[in-house]
């Protein structure tokens, strides 16, 4: 017969097993979305051109001149699970052609001290992402505030470009 103190021990002992793998599983950060790769394609030809990693709750921006309005626009994206890139805000300096005028849904508009206006609160499904990058103003590309990649320097010019998570 097992004395009651045993018992207890091996009561305790599984719940410690227990526990442990349960912490060790869930370190190990198991989830749909892992290492994805932010990747720039020639939109015409298919080619990929570049590739850079980005987790699951990064962000990413591309920042240009507006070709009519002339000034600096900077969009934010972030994406989700699938794989789907959703812009979540527009920073720009100038109103004209191509530039958002009107709110929808929750957006809010502020005023940043630069005088740029900011709208947050887009979460817009873009599909597909792309870029023509003239020879005028090259395209700034950014994860996570990083260092901006110029996107003449990796694509060219007068190309136009797709960009995925995958």
């Amino acid at each position: 017969m097992i004395s009651i103190n045993k018992t207890y021990k091996m009561i305790i002992n599984a719940i410690v097993i227990s526990t442990m793998a349960l912490l060790f599983l869930s370190s190990c950060n198991i989830s749909k979305v892992e290492n994805k790769n932010l990747i720039l394609y020639n939109y015409k030809s298919g080619e990929k051109i570049a590739n850079y990693p980005i987790g699951k709750d990064d962000y990413f921006y591309v920042k240009f001149n507006h070709s009519v309005n002339m000034s600096p626009v900077i969009d934010y994206y972030r994406f989700n699970e699938d794989n789907e890139i959703f812009v979540y805000k527009t920073i720009y300096y100038n109103y004209g052609a191509g530039v958002e005028t009107e709110l929808e849904n929750d957006e809010s508009l502020s005023y940043g001290s630069d005088g740029s206006m900011i709208i947050d609160n887009i979460n817009k499904k873009i599909e597909p992402l792309t870029y023509y990058l003239s020879n005028i103003y090259d395209h700034k590309l950014s994860i996570n505030g990083n260092e901006e990649i110029s996107l003449w320097e990796v694509c060219g010019q007068n190309i136009l470009i797709n960009i995925i998570i995958k």
